[in-house]
C-alpha cells in the first residue's frame, strides 16, 4: 500500500465525520431562510404630519430632564408629532408630545409592535411577549447588525418573532420556531457555537479543517493513480472527481474566513451624542405643511444637522438646516460630504456616490440603504448613512484589504457567487451548492464504507 494511500485511510473516519457535520450542516443552510416567515412589506410605514409652531427641542429635552441624546427625531404616530428621543447611553427611547413635551407612556413598545405587525402582516394577532434587545443573541447575531432592537413575539405555535428598529423604523429579521431551531443547529454544528472558551473553538475548527484538506488533497493525488475493481471503489472514486473540488475549496475558505475573523479590526467612528441645549431652533415651520420626518444627524467633529423629509407626492422633499435655524445650501450628497470629512479627519479623495443597493463590496449584511460612498485617500471606502449619521461600513485600504479579500473568495467560492455571471437565480445558486456539498458527504460516506470492510478483511482493497 503506497503511503499516500495509508495515509489517507489514517485520517478518514476524523476527514469523514467532519465533512459530513460540515458539509451536511452547510447544504442545509440556504433552507434555513427559506423555511422562514417571509414580510409582507419592505419599506418603513409611510405617515406624516402637519408642521406646526412647537417649542424648540432644547426646551422639551429640558423639562423631560434629557441633557444628551444618541438619537433625535420628529416623526408621527397617530397623526401627530412627536419627538423620539434616545436618551445618550439608554437603548429604550422616550417619546415626547412635540406640542406640550408630555411623555408618553410606554411608547417605544407600543411603537415596535406597530411596526411588527406591518412588516409581517399580522394585524390582528395576539402579542405573546414583547422584549428590547441590546445585545446579539443566540437567536439575533450579529450579522443582523442592528442594536438594540425589539424582538415582537406573536401567539401561535409558529411563535413567529419580528426584531424592529424603532430608531429607524427598520426591520431586523423574522423567525419562527422551526427557524429557530434549524438556525441553533447550524450554530452548533457548522460553527461550533457551543465552545464557548476562548480561542479553543477556532483551534478546534483549525484542526478538523486541516484534517479534512490534508485528506481531500492526499485523496486528489490518489485520483490520478489506478482505481480499484470492487463497484464500492469505483463509486466512491467517480463521485470523487466531482467532490473533489469542493471538498478543498469549504473547507479552505471557510477557514479563511474564520482566522482573519480573528484579527484585530479598527472599531468605525461613532457619532457624538447630541447636546440638548443646542438644539435651539425648531428644524421646520408651520408653512412647511406635511412633514414624514427630521432628524437631527450627529456629525463627527462638527455640528448636527437637521435632515427633514417632506411627502410631496411621489417625490420625496428634503432639506437640511443647521441646528441654529440656518439653512444649508445643499442636499443630502452635501450632509454624506460633511459626515464623510467627520470620519475621515479629512476630506474625501473623490466626489460621493450614492448606493442604493446591496453589491458585492457593501453587502446585503449592512442592512442600511440607501448609503453615500466616500473615498478615502489610501483607497478604502467608507459607506456613511446621512439618515443616522452612521459609518455603515469600511472597505478595503491597506489595513482592510486581507478582510476584503477574504469576504470576496468567501462570497465567490463558499457561497456560490461565482455563478452569478452565468444568470443563475438565488435559488438556483442554492441548489448548486447543496448538490456540490451533498456530493461530498456522499463520497466520505463511501469512503467510511470502504474503511470498514479493510478493517474487517483485514487486507489492502485494491
Amino acid at each position: 500500500m503506497s503511503g499516500a494511500r495509508k495515509l489517507h485511510r489514517a485520517l478518514a473516519w476524523i476527514a469523514a465525520g467532519t465533512a459530513v457535520v460540515w458539509a451536511t450542516s452547510g447544504a442545509f443552510h440556504p433552507l434555513i431562510t427559506a423555511i422562514g416567515p417571509k414580510p409582507v412589506a419592505f419599506q418603513p410605514p409611510a405617515s406624516s404630519f402637519e408642521a406646526a409652531a412647537l417649542p424648540a427641542p432644547a426646551a422639551l429635552l429640558a423639562s423631560a430632564g434629557i441633557g444628551a441624546a444618541s438619537q433625535l427625531r420628529y416623526l408621527a404616530v397617530d397623526g401627530r408629532p412627536v419627538l423620539q428621543v434616545q436618551p445618550a447611553g439608554q437603548a429604550e427611547r422616550v417619546y415626547l408630545d412635540a406640542a406640550s413635551g408630555q411623555p408618553m407612556a410606554d411608547a417605544d413598545r407600543s411603537r415596535a409592535v406597530a411596526l411588527a405587525r406591518h412588516y409581517s402582516g399580522r394585524a390582528e394577532a395576539a402579542v405573546a411577549e414583547t422584549r428590547l434587545v441590546e445585545q446579539f443573541e443566540r437567536d439575533y447575531p450579529w450579522i443582523n447588525r442592528l442594536l438594540p432592537v425589539w424582538a415582537v413575539r406573536f401567539a401561535g405555535d409558529d411563535a413567529v418573532t419580528v426584531y424592529v428598529d424603532t430608531g429607524g423604523d427598520r426591520l431586523g429579521t423574522m423567525s419562527d420556531a422551526s427557524k429557530r431551531r434549524w438556525q441553533g443547529l447550524f450554530q452548533t454544528l457548522h460553527t461550533l457555537s457551543f465552545i464557548q472558551v476562548p480561542y479553543l473553538r477556532v483551534i478546534a475548527i483549525t484542526l478538523l479543517t486541516g484534517t479534512l484538506l490534508l485528506t481531500a488533497a492526499v485523496g486528489a493525488r490518489l485520483l490520478l493513480t489506478r482505481g480499484g475493481r470492487q463497484p464500492l471503489r469505483r463509486w466512491h472514486r467517480r463521485l470523487a472527481w466531482v467532490a473533489v473540488l469542493p471538498a478543498l475549496l469549504f473547507p479552505a475558505t471557510g477557514l479563511f474566513k474564520l482566522l482573519v475573523g480573528q484579527l484585530p479590526v479598527a472599531a468605525l467612528p461613532v457619532p457624538p451624542n447630541l447636546a440638548s441645549a443646542a438644539l435651539t431652533a425648531l428644524p421646520f415651520t408651520a408653512a412647511d405643511g406635511a412633514i414624514r420626518e427630521a432628524v437631527a444627524v450627529p456629525v463627527i467633529g462638527g455640528a448636527p444637522v437637521w435632515r427633514v423629509v417632506a411627502p410631496r407626492g411621489e417625490v420625496l422633499n428634503l432639506w437640511l438646516s443647521e441646528v441654529d435655524g440656518t439653512a444649508i445650501a445643499g442636499d443630502d450628497a452635501a450632509l454624506a460630504g460633511r459626515i464623510a470629512s467627520g470620519a475621515l479627519g479629512t476630506p474625501p479623495a473623490a466626489p460621493l456616490s450614492l448606493v442604493t443597493a446591496f453589491d458585492r463590496d457593501y453587502g446585503f449584511a449592512n442592512k442600511r440603504l440607501p448609503v453615500w460612498r466616500a473615498v478615502a485617500a489610501d483607497g478604502s471606502g467608507w459607506y456613511v448613512e446621512t439618515r443616522s449619521g452612521v459609518v455603515a461600513a469600511k472597505v478595503g485600504g491597506p489595513d482592510g484589504a486581507l478582510d476584503q479579500a477574504q469576504a470576496l473568495v468567501f462570497n465567490l467560492l463558499h457561497k456560490g457567487h461565482v455563478l452569478d455571471p452565468l444568470g443563475v437565480t438565488p435559488n438556483q445558486r442554492n441548489v448548486v451548492m447543496s448538490a456540490l456539498a451533498a456530493t461530498v458527504v456522499l463520497v466520505a460516506l463511501l469512503g467510511i464504507a470502504l474503511r470498514r470492510r479493510a478493517g474487517r478483511n483485514r487486507e489492502d482493497i485494491r
